[in-house]
């Protein structure tokens, strides 16, 4: 893998790393629904560096579904966390409608931190 795929890779897990703190400032603060959108950008992040990994530029149409069908070649691990992101994508990409009990926000937290973890642990293995 070259340097520069290297580098915007960890770009997009900085950015990841950066929406997941502040999804859990938000949480704490008690603004669930901005908590919810800043886990979703966290995972959108961490879902790109995953997906530079096969090398495949994300088409600007439809990264989300290119990085779906080409991450579940490089780990089974992350296929829960895949179908789970599918499941709410659209849900939480109308979110501006919608507002978020403290219940749900954590849990949309927590599946976003172990997401970002596990993703973490994929690129560990796969970027060399």
């Amino acid at each position: 893998m070259d340097a520069r795929r290297k580098e915007k890779i960890r770009g997009e897990m900085k950015k990841a790393e950066g929406y997941l703190q502040a999804a859990e400032l938000l949480q704490r603060h008690g603004l669930y629904t901005q908590s919810v959108t800043a886990s979703y950008y966290s995972t959108f992040h961490a879902s790109i560096a995953a997906f530079l990994t096969s090398g495949i530029n994300h088409a600007a149409g439809e990264p989300f579904a290119s990085f779906t069908a080409t991450l579940e070649r490089f780990s089974g691990k992350l296929d829960p966390f895949i179908e789970t992101l599918k499941e709410h994508r659209k849900e939480w990409g109308l979110n501006a409608g919608l507002e978020y009990p403290e219940k749900e926000a954590l849990l949309r937290l927590h599946l976003t931190r172990e997401f970002f973890l596990e993703v973490k642990d994929f690129l560990r293995r796969v970027v060399k």
